[in-house]
């Protein structure tokens, strides 16, 4: 495949896979714009009750037993830990006791069900935890920022970062296009991203910038498609080792973890696509060329 490529002209497809991301990119803010984020209990504040099911049936077939009034009220969620579920609800809306609801559980399941623990959010404190996650991300960013600032050329610092908040986007808006619901762990697994789409730009980017230091008599098209060559085999076997684990946790993880594996499964496959065609595409379109890198070693030599 690798070979097919390169014989159709790498620049060529980079080229075609930029387009391509401006338009996923349009889709996915026509699609926040819409739908907007399904935020959880930890921003929206409620009521989190935990039960013990000892039971091998999924999630979906224990809601199918249930009939009123608990049908279309409540849903049992698998918690990650064998024979644990739980139940979320907005606030103010249990209308039964704690206790009362695990024995009408127990009564329409045929199955002895145990009460382990209630958790309330407040709106105040789920307000406060959007506002700390959202924060997170901001001196992320600030951080990588000023980063790149100091490790690259501007026009490649300005790609790096295109691509990375390409990557975001697109995993937000596939969250809001499946309704996903958006907690800390989706931050997380955001913040994982980010570094996972960093890494990979970084990669090709350092070796693009080995090449146009070098005095190479190459153009910046030539150059950038021998970095991404250089660096393709490395990308692809960090990225799909990486997936295969997310793939699993995201297949067998539960409801508990859904979130997070998909927004880490999605960023990553998106960020390994976009590394190649957004980043370096973007710092061509800038104007990058050998000669920034060459003035620079230049003027580092003069003040030696």
């Amino acid at each position: 495949m690798l070979r097919m490529i390169i014989a159709m002209g790498l620049t060529r497809w980079r080229y075609i896979g930029m387009w391509a991301s401006v338009l996923l990119t349009v889709a996915s803010i026509a699609v926040l714009a819409i739908n907007g984020l399904s935020l959880g209990l930890d921003f929206t504040g409620g009521i989190l009750l935990e039960f013990r099911i000892q039971t091998l049936k999924e999630a979906h077939e224990l809601n199918a037993l249930l009939s009123a009034p608990l049908a279309g009220a409540v849903a049992l969620h698998g918690a990650g830990v064998p024979g644990e579920w739980f139940i979320k609800l907005p606030p103010h809306e249990l209308p039964w006791a704690a206790e009362d609801l695990a024995t009408m559980l127990g009564q329409q399941l045929a199955l002895p069900v145990e009460l382990l623990r209630t958790t309330i959010v407040g709106p105040q404190v789920g307000a406060e935890l959007f506002q700390q996650g959202m924060l997170a991300v901001l001196v992320a960013s600030l951080a990588i920022s000023a980063y790149l600032a100091v490790r690259f050329e501007w026009r490649q610092a300005i790609g790096i970062l295109v691509s990375v908040l390409h990557d975001g986007l697109v995993a937000l808006g596939l969250l809001a296009l499946f309704n996903i619901e958006f907690d800390l762990n989706v931050i997380a697994g955001l913040m994982a991203v980010i570094g996972y789409s960093l890494n990979d730009s970084i990669v090709i980017s350092d070796r693009l910038r080995d090449l146009l230091g070098s005095r190479t008599q190459m153009g910046i098209h030539d150059c950038s498609d021998v970095a991404i060559k250089a660096t393709f085999s490395r990308t692809m076997i960090t990225s799909g080792t990486t997936l295969f684990t997310v793939g699993a946790l995201l297949l067998f993880g539960g409801d508990a973890l859904f979130g997070f594996s998909f927004t880490l499964f999605a960023g990553i496959l998106v960020g390994t696509i976009s590394s190649i065609t957004v980043a370096s595409t973007v710092q061509e379109l800038l104007g990058l060329s050998p000669q920034a890198y060459q003035k620079k070693e230049e003027e580092l030599a003069e003040a030696a």
